[in-house]
Order: structure tokens, then C-alpha cells, then sequence
């Protein structure tokens, strides 16, 4: 990956009443996704990286789209075959097509839980447009429109988990992807800079 300087930028987020510290990381990415402290990325080759402490390490294997979570890693190869990532290979997930995607909508699903993790199939839309929408392992949601804005759902809560409404973030550029774990907002801009935000 590209080595670029460390640059340190301050901007008055209002989703926490508190001012978060972004920095630029060295490298560029298309997509990340952050999740149980582990950053995991690709690029625009479909080139797989992990970061450790301040380096990217590459991992073997072509992904377009990679995640990470309480369930693993798991990622989607430019044939859009699923794969999870067990004993340092990467394994093909057969039989697994429950994913939905409608026009820059966003919609949840109810009743999940760790045993049953396709919830009730009833889906609720919800108010708004995004390109992209990512859901922490903490139940914070963060979106990114399709002209780079960056918004926050507020509200959501157990009693309440499709939240209030829609709050624009601010970010120092327009971005395409976002992701959130353990305090950090990583967001991608459209030239796949790479910025993780910090309270």
C-alpha cells in the first residue's frame, strides 16, 4: 500500500456533542469494514488488507467487499461468491443469497438475534437515501448519501430500533464509505483516502 505523512485534522462533529480528531492513514482503500477491533480493507485491485497497529498487512486472496464482526470475516469476490475467512484460508459459504438491496433505500429487518440472525424477513423501510449504510456491533448507524454526505440515525435504541431520524455527520470531504467500531469512525472519501475519526 501507498505510504503517505500522518496529517492530523479537527472537526466539530455534533452526533456526540464532542470534538473528534481525525487522522489521515497511510494507504487508500475502496471499502473497509471495522468490528470487534480489527480493521479489514480492500482496494481498488480487490487486493485484501488487515491493519495491524499502524501497518496494512496484505492477505492472500481477491475481494471486492470484505466485513468483520462477532461472526468473523467474511467477504464477497468480484463473481459475488460469499466467503468466510477460517485457519488463515478464505472457505466458500454455498447456499447463501438472503442479501437485499432496493435503489438507495434503507430498510431493517426485526426480531434478530445471535441464533437467529435472518430475524422476522419483515422488512421496514426507513425515511431517507443512501448509497451505503453500515450498522456497529454497539448499534450505532452511520450512512453516506449519494452525493458523499455522511449522516448518524438518532434514537436508536432496544425499544426503538429503527430510531428518530437522520443526522448529517460532518466530514472534511465527500465520501463513500463509512464504519464504526469501538469509539472509531473510519470513512473512505471518494479519492479512497482512508480517515479514522476518534472522539
Amino acid at each position: 500500500m501507498e505510504r503517505t505523512a500522518v496529517v492530523f485534522v479537527l472537526l466539530s462533529f455534533c452526533f456526540t456533542s464532542l470534538a473528534l480528531e481525525c487522522r489521515l492513514v497511510p494507504g487508500s482503500l475502496k471499502q473497509l469494514d471495522v468490528g470487534n477491533g480489527q480493521v479489514f480493507g480492500v482496494n481498488s485491485n480487490n487486493q485484501i488488507y488487515t491493519l495491524y497497529s499502524t501497518s496494512w498487512i496484505q492477505v492472500p486472496g481477491s475481494l471486492k467487499h470484505v466485513s468483520v464482526g462477532p461472526a468473523g470475516v467474511w467477504g464477497v469476490d468480484s463473481n459475488n461468491y460469499i466467503y468466510k475467512l477460517g485457519g488463515g484460508d478464505w472457505v466458500i459459504v454455498p447456499d447463501l443469497n438472503a442479501l437485499f438491496f432496493s435503489s438507495r433505500r434503507a430498510f431493517r429487518s426485526g426480531d434478530v438475534t445471535p441464533t437467529t440472525c435472518a430475524g422476522s424477513l419483515n422488512w421496514e423501510q426507513i425515511s431517507g437515501g443512501l448509497s451505503m449504510i453500515e450498522v456497529s456491533t454497539d448499534g450505532k448507524v452511520f450512512g453516506v448519501s449519494s452525493i458523499g454526505e455522511v449522516y448518524q440515525r438518532d434514537g436508536v435504541s432496544p425499544s426503538n430500533p429503527t430510531g428518530t431520524g437522520w443526522r448529517q455527520v460532518p466530514s472534511p470531504q465527500k465520501i463513500k464509505h463509512v464504519s464504526y467500531d469501538n469509539g472509531h469512525l473510519w470513512l473512505i472519501g471518494r479519492d479512497d483516502r482512508i480517515m479514522d475519526c476518534t472522539e
